[in-house]
């Protein structure tokens, strides 16, 4: 064999190596939301091999149309590698329609050779790399099945590889040259999967609690308490199968890259399995507890799997599916409280949260349009959008103020629940003060969250917010 010193080439796996994701897992997640029908004819092909599965998928689903997190400083060695005079080769089990679209897009690989007539994976692989390099390779690789390849390298290169792999390839006497650890998997990780900060969003149920005035019913509370219990699950979720729906849109996004499956840090299959618990148990836990809060549940449920499944990217109804979802769980609590069933509650939710919706995406279009660029590819919006989003979001907020201002009036005649209603009047406009400062800084471009979480951080919207309460509070 040649000595390590001298050119000998560089051969890199792709899945959980150079990319820090599985490539079979995407296609099937891509399949799931775009194709169901295509995934399960994939599926049938499995007790003929993986890479029958792997083929299969491949005619269905385009690699150009996925993006991958790359392990990066992997990345940067391999440069410094080719800039030494070593031949870089990517050589992975993976389709060979992702190995040729993964090396066209780097640009650094003398080959790329993936599965195809055969898995070319552990003892496969290391046959075909003794065939073609006879004088020696190094090898990059993180599985159990790569032990069969290092046996047979001049040199050790480890990324990503679990504590036991990484002890059996040093057992092997053979040089290792370079290890890049993956980032720990922690319970941060999976908070911020869930989205635990969106959960102040799901309190929207005990609105109509508050509103009837019974929040002194023990029994009514306990329900409640449940009831959230069960919509944190739902909503956790389907945030988890959004972002799987999401995944290439997300890893070209300034911030949404940074998320736990767009980044690679939570591997799609976990995801999947988590979110499949946690809608089960919620479903479960809500038909057990009430028929009616089960059906808006379900509603709501069947409403993000359309959004996620393809709505998302239609223009100006994506927005009015986010102000119904609002919406929806207000109607959770609702049907909890059979004595009362304000509708225009609803009629002002549904502007109300439209129009906060419009202010997140106007920001995107405010962004984009700094940025230089010519439209939002992901969600099919253009910058020349931008107009219309204003005029559209701040009518919205007009309309909800309008709603919620025909309530007091209403309250104010007849004095049933209030001891001084007139002091309600005062809500709708120190709403309209928030609201009014939310789209200014929408306009500007400056919004980095959505408004409902940048209101649970901004000091100016909580002091507005304790404004209301306290109006609400004398008011009784």
């Amino acid at each position: 064999m040649k000595p390590l010193g001298s050119a000998i080439p560089v051969v890199v796996d792709l899945d959980l190596t150079l990319i820090l994701t599985n490539s079979l897992h995407e296609m099937a997640a891509a399949a799931i939301f775009r194709k169901p029908a295509a995934l399960l004819r994939s599926l049938i092909k499995l007790p003929s091999g993986r890479h029958h599965v792997k083929a299969a998928l491949a005619s269905e689903i385009a690699a150009e149309g996925l993006v991958f997190p790359y392990r990066e400083d992997l990345l940067d060695w391999l440069r410094e590698k080719a800039a030494e005079g070593h031949a870089i080769h990517l050589c992975s089990a993976a389709h060979q329609s992702i190995a040729d679209e993964v090396a066209r897009r780097l640009g650094i690989f003398a080959s790329a050779v993936g599965s195809d007539i055969v898995n070319l994976k552990g003892a496969e692989k290391s046959a075909y790399l003794q065939r073609k390099f006879p004088d020696g390779f190094i090898y990059v690789g993180d599985s159990s099945s790569d032990i069969h390849v290092w046996e047979k390298s001049s040199g050790i290169v480890l990324a990503g590889a679990p504590g036991s792999v990484a002890s059996k390839a040093r057992r092997l006497g053979k040089p290792v040259l370079k290890e890049f650890k993956n980032t720990r998997l922690d319970l941060g990780t999976f908070v911020k999967a869930l989205r635990v900060h969106h959960w102040s969003k799901n309190l929207l149920i005990f609105v109509p609690l508050v509103l009837s005035h019974q929040w002194a019913t023990p029994g009514l509370i306990g329900t409640f308490l449940l009831a959230f219990l069960c919509l944190v699950g739902v909503t956790s979720g389907t945030y988890l199968l959004n972002d799987m729906a999401d995944l290439s849109a997300d890893r070209q996004h300034w911030s949404k890259k940074n998320r736990a499956l767009a980044s690679g840090r939570l591997q799609i299959g976990v995801g999947l399995a988590l979110a499949c618990v946690l809608l089960l148990a919620s479903m479960v836990g809500a038909l057990m507890l009430d028929y009616a809060f089960a059906l808006a549940l379900a509603a709501y449920l069947a409403i993000t799997g359309a959004y996620s499944g393809g709505l998302k990217r239609v223009p100006l109804l994506d927005l009015l599916i986010i102000g119904v979802l609002f919406t929806v769980r207000i109607v959770m609590g609702t049907v909890l409280v059979e004595e009362s069933h304000p509708v225009w509650l609803l009629v002002f939710s549904v502007f109300f949260f439209f129009s906060l919706a419009v202010a997140k995406r106007h920001t995107e279009i405010v962004r984009a349009a700094k940025a230089g660029a010519n439209s939002l590819k992901a969600r099919g919006y253009m910058v020349e959008d931008a107009p219309l989003t204003l005029a559209l979001g701040t009518a919205s907020a007009v309309v909800s103020l309008v709603v919620m201002l025909l309530f007091i009036i209403e309250n104010m005649a007849s004095g049933s629940l209030y001891t001084r209603p007139e002091l309600l009047s005062g809500i709708p406009l120190v709403l309209s003060v928030w609201i009014g400062r939310i789209w200014l800084l929408a306009h500007r471009g400056v919004m980095a969250d959505d408004p409902v979480t940048f209101a649970l951080r901004d000091k100016t919207s909580l002091g507005l917010g304790v404004a209301i309460a306290a109006l609400f509070a004398v008011a009784l």
